[in-house]
């Protein structure tokens, strides 16, 4: 059972949204992933999201995790005007959730007219990071997932790396 578990975790189910979404400080490889998915689908635009950043914001010149994965997406030439940045606040618990509450207030008082979305995640946060968004958009979207592999461990063998133990479990 546990030897399955990354591929439980890392559920990929999009939904052909036109929004795709990345919640929280993203590592570049999954920045990179997303430009070729946006590229190879029908999305009209990337929402980052995410809240406070706790260490470093003094010397790294941005506030919040959404600023610095949007700061990301432009250094690598992703057209700036495709990308939304929706910074959060300082929560402590329930990042994700806040997050998902945050793109959901933003939607409505734009008046986006989106009845899709996808959400990118790292390999074993997709399917909790699915659950929240689903759970904050309740039945007003449906929320699709895009799982990126983590090249820092390997998922058929994940524990036995620092690394894959600590993203797994």
């Amino acid at each position: 059972f546990l030897k399955f578990i990354p591929g439980f975790l890392s559920v990929n189910k999009p939904n052909g949204g036109t929004i795709l979404v990345l919640d929280g400080m993203m590592p570049d490889f999954s920045i990179k992933e997303a430009i070729h998915v946006y590229n190879s689908g029908n999305y009209d635009l990337i929402v980052v999201t995410g809240g406070k950043i706790q260490t470093g914001y003094f010397i790294g010149g941005y506030q919040t995790m959404a600023e610095v994965t949007a700061a990301s997406f432009l250094k690598m030439g992703f057209d700036k005007e495709k990308i939304i940045s929706i910074p959060g606040g300082e929560y402590k618990r329930d990042r994700t959730y806040n997050s998902a509450v945050s793109l959901k207030k933003w939607i409505k008082e734009n008046n986006i007219n989106v009845k899709k979305i996808d959400v990118l995640a790292v390999g074993s946060h997709a399917r909790r990071s699915r659950f929240l968004f689903a759970r904050a958009m309740e039945k007003e979207y449906e929320v699709g997932i895009i799982s990126v592999k983590d090249p820092a461990y390997n998922s058929d063998n994940w524990w036995k790396s620092s690394v894959g133990v600590r993203t797994v479990l």
